[in-house]
């Protein structure tokens, strides 16, 4: 466990998440946050960008297992970033978030 600090509208709001693979996060929105939202749980890289939002937290955490193998996600965003793109990936990355049943992390 450790915790990651999430931007809302509201301000900084810092959550419990687990690294289920290295380099990637998963944790719940808090219920005050989104509150219409069924997609609470997020995968997001280690320095806070989200990747996608899921339904369960079983569902972000299978993702997180899918996507490892696309990138160096102990690495910086960009690096990791970089890495996709460069390598043609990026299609891949989010055909795999999608089939795991993720959306963009704002809806």
């Amino acid at each position: 466990m450790t915790t990651t600090t999430i931007p809302t509208s509201a301000g900084p709001v810092t959550v419990t998440a687990t690294e289920p693979v290295p380099g990637l996060h998963v944790y719940e929105v808090p219920a005050a946050v989104s509150p219409m939202s069924t997609h609470r749980w997020i995968l997001a890289h280690h320095e806070g960008r989200a990747l996608a939002a899921f339904e369960t937290e079983a569902a972000a955490t299978s993702a997180a297992a899918t996507v490892a193998p696309l990138a160096d996600w102990t690495r910086s965003q960009m690096t990791a970033a970089n890495e996709l793109s460069l390598g043609g990936r990026v299609q891949e990355l989010m055909d795999a978030l999608a089939a795991a049943g993720g959306q963009h992390p704002n809806t």
